[in-house]
């Protein structure tokens, strides 16, 4: 089996902050891809109408074939962009592990019949002109079919990839992108495509179950941070939960580990719930020393960080985290498949399995195409039609038309009990109602 790139446990402990974004569905700072809209076949202005698959019709392989762009008698050529140098490299550079393994997967299991995947991998370092720059180097130098994306500034070439039309699978880290050009997949379902007004009730509902009643907010002095902690705290207010924001607190600096007046003050507050969007350490540090000073929190929620190694973190006890697949404690298929093929030093944590699941749906979507002649325009037209796909048996089945556009109103949850992720909710996904946010 290839040699993998192992990243040490502490420092992808020290970055997960930095997923906020994507287990919260938030847009990223800098996100201007919400203007337009395409259909399969190119960019169409306007908004999106509700029906726009409905004339939608599946696209029978060629007869005879004609190999298109990317693809040979015996290879795929696909791009993959990740970032695997800079500062985001050390929470987003695991998913690359999970692509590869995948795509190890489909080519000695024969999953696409006489070819197998070639991978062409560009780092665009977490900058969206870079992204840019290195999406065209894949379409215009390499000539991939497709490209399979884990970055968090895919903003940077989405609209080019679009009027490309080039089949895009992967994580979409809150970007709108995703739920705005019809050729990009995610694997599961994207953040709305106007997240500033479009939401669901999830948090505060999760809030009030859980038994809160006062709600502090607490982050980095961020723009997607800052957007995250806003869209709950509108909810709240635009809920009927009983629950009300008694602290509210986006200027920590992301370097901050001592949080003794912000104690005081949620003390002072009277606040018995809390959600965060900082970084996993300053999180754990918050919880720490709010359970030193006495002050026991009824529901604590932190947006990312779902790894076997955080658990043993101080303040990490009766913490919930969010996911977006099943937990990985249910032990589906699906996670001893990907145990299987990852190396041992590939942790089973989210974002090795979240490249797993990016490659996962581009592989269904050359089968929906055609294994015995895929092209472009029938990857993006069939996978579309899927109304029932669940990631290999990763999540509740989606219909990967209806909701495009949508903000996805379900997350799975797990708690940390006795040094252990629990599930919640019998590992069933929590789910909320949509809402407009004013």
């Amino acid at each position: 089996m290839r040699a993998m790139r192992i990243r040490p446990a502490a420092a992808l402990l020290l970055s997960f902050g930095l997923l906020v974004a994507a287990c919260g569905n938030e847009s990223n700072e800098g996100d201007e891809s919400s203007s337009t809209t395409t259909q399969p076949g190119g960019p169409t202005g306007g908004e999106q109408p509700e029906d726009q698959f409905a004339d939608l019709e599946r696209i029978a392989e060629p007869d005879p074939c004609e190999n298109d762009t990317g693809v040979s008698d015996s290879e795929i050529e696909v791009g993959v962009i990740g970032i695997e140098s800079g500062p985001f490299a050390q929470s987003f550079g695991a998913a690359v592990d999970g692509i590869e393994a995948r795509i190890e997967k489909a080519n000695e299991e024969g999953e696409l019949g006489d070819r197998t995947i070639s991978l062409v991998t560009r780092d665009d370092t977490g900058d969206q002109t870079r992204n840019g720059e290195v999406a065209r180097d894949l379409v215009e130098q390499e000539d991939v079919f497709g490209v399979i994306e884990t970055s968090n500034a895919s903003n940077g070439s989405a609209e080019y990839l679009a009027e490309a039309d080039i089949p895009v699978t992967g994580w979409h880290v809150g970007a709108p992108a995703w739920s705005t050009y019809p050729n990009m997949f995610t694997f599961r379902q994207g953040p709305a495509d106007d997240p500033e007004h479009e939401y669901t009730d999830r948090n505060a509902k999760l809030l009030a179950d859980r038994g809160g009643t006062k709600v502090g907010l607490i982050g980095v002095n961020n723009q997607a941070s800052a957007l995250f902690l806003e869209r709950i705290r509108k909810s709240i207010e635009q809920g009927d939960f009983g629950l009300e924001v008694v602290y509210e607190n986006g200027s920590v600096p992301p370097t901050q580990t001592d949080f003794t007046s912000e104690v005081e003050a949620i003390r002072d507050s009277g606040a018995d719930a809390m959600y965060t969007g900082m970084d996993l350490l300053q999180n754990a540090a918050l919880r720490d020393s709010l359970q030193k000073a006495g002050i026991e929190m009824k529901v604590t929620v932190f947006p990312g960080g779902y790894d076997p190694r955080v658990v043993s973190l101080p303040g990490m006890e009766g913490a919930l985290f969010g996911v977006e697949f099943f937990p990985f404690e249910l032990e589906r298929p699906a996670f001893e498949e990907f145990d299987k093929w990852a190396p041992a030093e590939v942790v089973r944590g989210q974002v090795p399995f979240v490249g797993w699941l990016s490659a996962e749906i581009f592989i269904e979507g050359l089968k929906q195409a055609g294994v015995g002649c895929p092209t472009r325009e029938a990857f993006i037209a069939n996978l579309r039609l899927v109304d029932d796909y669940d990631g290999g048996g990763a999540f509740d089945p989606v219909d990967l038309s209806e909701g495009f556009g949508e903000e996805f109103p379900c997350v799975y949850y797990v708690e940390v009990q006795d040094g252990a992720f629990v599930p919640q909710y019998d590992g069933e996904a929590f789910c909320g109602d949509p809402i407009t946010l004013e």
